[in-house]
């Protein structure tokens, strides 16, 4: 058990079956509590060794953040697919994430197309986009209003069409280039 799991309530107490993630929201609030007074004190090396961070930060990908497409019923919620971000990531990680955008949209697809909103095409007629507005991040997809139309017809049906399989690919894809700017600097602010 790691250091860091040491000091929440009720954790594992074998260390290969630890499932330690602090990066990522869990439904324990005293992670949250302990990653903050950590980050906030400057004592984050008094949780975590140089390689736990590593592992945990190595954990902060797409696939661990974002919900799975394959896994919606129907067209509509495909059309309705929205990810509150401050419900999957630390704060200390989605404050990082609004820091990195800017910087990111002239060596990515991820354009700025408003004060706090970027957009990143991952297939015909679909885009996802980002919402930076502080304390209410979000990532959605838009599509061209006939794919929207499409999706919606399919309603429950299980056969749709555009490919989530590709979809989900697409957008991990586009969302990790973010997410390692993202872990870059978090590593910095930790233990660089």
């Amino acid at each position: 058990m790691c250091d860091f799991c040491h000091h929440l309530p009720n954790t594992c107490e074998d260390a290969s079956a630890c499932d330690c993630r602090p990066f990522l929201q869990s439904d324990r609030t005293i992670t949250a509590a302990i990653l903050q007074a950590a980050w906030h004190s400057g004592h984050w090396g008094d949780f975590l060794s140089p390689e736990q961070t590593a592992l945990h930060l190595s954990q902060v990908t797409a696939a661990h953040i974002l919900p799975r497409m394959v896994e919606l019923p129907s067209g509509t919620d495909l059309v309705n697919y929205r990810v509150d971000l401050r419900a999957h990531m630390s704060g200390a990680l989605v404050s990082e994430l609004r820091m990195v955008l800017p910087a990111l949209e002239a060596e990515s697809d991820w354009k700025k197309v408003g004060n706090d909103r970027y957009v990143c095409v991952i297939g015909a007629g679909v885009a996802a986009c980002l919402d930076a507005t502080p304390d209410a991040e979000v990532l959605y997809l838009r599509y061209a209003s006939d794919v929207e139309n499409m999706l919606f017809l399919a309603g429950r049906t299980l056969d749709l069409p555009r490919s989530r399989l590709f979809l989900q690919t697409a957008l991990d894809e586009k969302f990790d280039l973010i997410l390692k700017q993202v872990r870059n600097r978090m590593w910095l602010w930790l233990c660089g």
